[in-house]
């Protein structure tokens, strides 16, 4: 069934079980939302393209401290969710092993490549 099918279908409906709908379909919703989330948080895995993508926008941004660069990373994700600190960590940890950016002894951000 589609979305336009659905749709036609509930013009049908009294007001009160059009709510009754609307509450059901929020309802699901929020639950599917918290199962992505859940399963995304568990994956753990750092994908290469993320890890690309973040270096991209990091280029462009060029925040020069640490602390910058990982209100930028949880900046990118907060739209989805959002991320745990660890997590913004861990991300920075492989840009830097992927040679991407390097972070000195004062905190400050130098980027090589993206």
């Amino acid at each position: 069934m589609t979305y336009d099918e659905i749709a036609k279908l509930t013009e049908q409906l009294p007001y009160r079980d059009k709510l009754r709908l609307v509450q059901l379909l929020i309802q699901r919703g929020r639950k599917e939302e918290e199962q992505y989330l859940e399963q995304r948080k568990q994956g753990g895995k750092v994908d290469k393209e993320m890890v690309q993508y973040i270096a991209e926008r990091l280029a462009k941004l060029k925040p020069a401290k640490r602390k910058t660069v990982l209100s930028c990373i949880a900046a990118m994700f907060q739209f989805q969710g959002g991320i745990s600190p660890e997590e913004q960590k861990r991300l920075l940890a492989e840009l830097e092993k992927a040679k991407f950016i390097s972070i000195d002894a004062n905190n400050r951000t130098f980027y090589h490549k993206a």
